[in-house]
C-alpha cells in the first residue's frame, strides 16, 4: 500500500515493477564522450533504477524525477539529516505575527548556468509557475496566494491562512532561472521544454541526456557552495534491472549503486573494494489498524495485535536486516517526534486480551500488496502471529489503488493493512494531520481514527503562530495515538548503498528517497 505519488515511485520500481528497458548501446557511446574530457578518477558513474519521466522539476514530487534533478538545481530551504531547517537560495525567513506572510532574504552572489544572477524575480516566476500548472510539486503549496519581490533580495509570500510548516514546503521546490524559462515558455509554461533542458543553479550542469538511459552533469565551477571534492563528471544511469547494475558495479562500470537484495550485498561486503551505507528510507512501515472495525474497534484487541507481532522476524525476513524496528510512529528526519519505545512480542499477554474482548477465534482481514516484497513476507509473519493467540487471518491481496478504493469506505476497509507512509517533506505536523484528522477518514485517515481530543490539538497547531507551541500540540496528538493503539509502527527501511571506494560515504537527505546526488563527494 506504498503511496505511488508525490515522491513514492520509486518504491514500486525497487518492488520489481516493470520500468522502462535500458538500451545500452547508446550508454556505451555517451560513457565514450564523457571518458573524454574528464579520467575516471574525477567521475562518478551511478546506476539507478530512476529512471526520469521529465527534467522539469516541477514534476519532482516524483521520486525517479527528483534523483535526475537534485543535482542541477537549488532549493531556498532544506534539512539536514537531523530534520534541522538548512538555508540555501534563503538565507532568513521569518513570519509576521499572524503566520500569514513570510519574508525570505535571499543569498547573494548565486549565478544560473546560463550565467543570468539570481534575484527575487526567479522565486516569484517559480512559485507562481508552480502554482499555474497545478500538478507535480504544486500539492505542497496549497496555502500560496501570492509572491512579490520588494527588491532583488527580498520575497513576499502571502497565504492562504496561518501556516508555520509552509517553509518547510519549500523545501521541495527547485528555483528556475526566469529569464531563461521565459524565452522558451511556449505554449505550455515550458513544460515540454524543461522536459529534456535544464533552467538552473546547482552543483552541476546538464551536458548531454538521453531519455530513459543517462544523464551526463558537470561540476558548475561558479557553483556558490563550489568545492572541487564534487567530482568533475557526474553520470546517472537509468538502470531497472538490479542485476544488472550488480553486475555493472562488479565490472567496474559504475561506481553506485542501491536496491540491491540482501544476497548480493552480503557477498559485496566481502570484497574491501566496495563500501555499504544503510541509509534511513524516509519512509516508514506501518500495520494500519481500522480503529471502527467490528473486531479492531476495540482497543483490547489492537494492543494485542501490537503485542502478536513478531518485530525481530520482520526485520530479519522482510527486511533482509536493511533497516531497524521503529520506536516512533513518524519516520526518520523528522523533528518532533516521539519516542513510544522499542515494540516487543508479547504473546501470553496478546493472547490474554482476546481473551477478555471475547474474539478467540474470529477472522480479522489483511489488506497487503504482495508485489512489494516487504509486505509479502509481513503478510506471512502477521498472519502466523495472529495465530498464536486466538485470531484468524485472511490475507487479501490489492493493488494501491484497489486499497484506497476499499479504504473510503467502513463496509469495504480491512481490519488490517499492512502500508508505508512518509513525510512530503521532513515536517511532524502535514502528515499527523493528514493521518489523524478525524475529517481525512476514508481518504488519508487509514485507520478511521477519530479521537476529539486529537482533533482539537492538531486545528490548534495548525493555527499556531509560535513553532515551540505547534510542536507541543504534535507531541501530545502523536503520545494520544500510541495511547489508542492505533496502529503497528514496525519497522524504518534503509535503502543499502554500494559505492567503491573512490567515493566519499553518502550522507542521508530527509528529503530524498535514495540520496541527493548534489552531496557526492569524492574520497580522493
Amino acid at each position: 500500500m506504498n503511496r505511488m505519488h508525490l515522491r513514492a515511485t520509486m518504491l514500486v520500481t525497487v518492488s520489481g515493477v516493470a520500468a522502462l528497458a535500458l538500451a545500452g548501446c547508446g550508454l556505451q557511446t555517451g560513457q565514450k564522450q564523457t571518458a573524454d574530457s574528464t579520467s575516471a578518477s574525477t567521475r562518478i558513474v551511478v546506476g539507478s533504477s530512476n529512471v526520469a519521466e521529465t527534467l522539469d522539476p516541477q514534476q519532482a514530487s516524483d521520486a525517479h524525477n527528483d534523483f535526475n534533478v537534485a543535482g542541477v538545481y537549488d532549493r531556498l530551504v532544506d534539512y539536514d539529516s537531523d530534520g534541522k531547517m538548512i538555508p540555501k537560495l534563503a538565507t532568513e525567513w521569518r513570519f509576521n505575527s499572524d503566520a500569514t506572510q513570510l519574508t525570505l532574504t535571499l543569498r547573494d552572489g548565486v549565478t544560473f548556468h546560463s550565467g543570468n544572477a539570481f534575484t527575487a524575480d526567479d522565486v516569484v516566476y517559480t512559485l507562481d509557475r508552480v502554482k499555474k500548472i497545478g500538478s507535480g510539486v504544486a500539492s505542497f503549496l496549497s496555502d500560496y496566494v501570492s509572491a512579490t519581490a520588494p527588491d532583488a533580495k527580498h520575497v513576499v509570500i502571502t497565504l492562504s491562512k496561518p501556516d508555520l510548516d509552509f517553509i518547510g514546503a519549500l523545501s521541495p521546490i527547485y528555483i528556475l532561472d526566469a529569464r531563461t524559462v521565459k524565452a522558451n515558455e511556449g505554449s505550455d509554461d515550458a513544460q515540454g521544454w524543461l522536459g529534456s533542458h535544464e533552467a538552473g543553479s546547482g552543483p552541476f550542469e546538464i551536458k548531454t541526456y538521453k531519455a530513459n538511459q543517462e544523464l551526463d552533469l558537470a561540476r558548475y565551477k561558479k557553483y556558490w557552495d563550489y568545492t572541487d571534492q564534487r567530482p568533475a563528471a557526474l553520470i546517472l544511469r537509468m538502470i531497472s534491472d538490479h542485476t544488472a547494475a550488480r553486475d555493472e558495479l562488479l565490472a567496474g562500470n559504475i561506481d553506485i549503486t542501491m536496491g540491491l537484495n540482501a544476497v548480493d550485498i552480503e557477498g559485496i561486503s566481502k570484497n574491501s573494494a566496495y563500501e555499504i551505507v544503510n541509509i534511513p528510507a524516509s519512509r516508514e512501515t506501518y500495520a494500519w489498524l481500522n480503529t471502527q472495525g467490528k473486531i479492531t474497534g476495540d482497543e483490547k484487541v489492537r494492543e494485542a495485535i501490537q503485542l502478536a507481532y513478531d518485530y525481530s522476524g520482520h526485520l530479519s525476513s522482510a527486511l533482509g536486516n536493511q533497516g531497524s524496528i521503529a520506536t516512533k510512529i513518524l519516520p526518520e528526519g523528522i523533528s518532533c517526534r516521539v519516542d513510544a519505545g522499542k515494540p516487543t512480542q508479547d504473546l501470553a499477554k496478546a493472547k490474554q486480551l482476546i481473551d477478555q474482548a471475547g474474539v478467540s477465534g474470529a477472522t480479522v482481514t489483511v489488506a497487503y500488496q504482495p508485489t512489494v516484497p516487504e509486505f509479502n513476507a509481513a503478510g506471512t509473519i502477521l498472519q502466523d502471529s495472529l495465530k498464536k493467540i486466538g485470531l484468524n487471518a485472511n490475507l487479501v491481496a490489492v493493488t494501491f489503488p484497489q486499497y484506497s478504493q476499499m479504504v473510503s469506505s467502513q463496509a469495504t476497509m480491512p481490519d488490517i493493512a499492512l502500508a508505508w507512509d512518509f513525510a512530503a517533506f521532513p515536517a511532524a505536523g502535514p502528515m499527523l494531520q493528514r493521518e489523524w484528522d478525524s475529517s481525512a477518514a476514508g481518504k488519508t485517515n487509514f485507520t478511521w481514527y477519530s479521537n476529539p481530543k486529537v482533533d482539537r490539538l492538531l486545528a490548534d497547531a495548525q493555527t499556531a503562530t509560535s513553532a515551540d507551541k505547534a510542536c507541543q500540540d504534535y507531541t501530545a496528538v502523536q503520545k494520544q495515538v500510541i495511547a489508542d493503539h492505533a496502529l503497528l509502527y514496525i519497522a524504518n527501511p534503509s535503502v543499502a548503498m554500494v559505492s567503491d571506494k573512490k567515493v566519499q560515504t553518502i550522507p542521508f537527505s530527509p528529503t530524498q528517497q535514495d540520496f541527493n546526488v548534489g552531496t557526492l563527494r569524492m574520497s580522493r
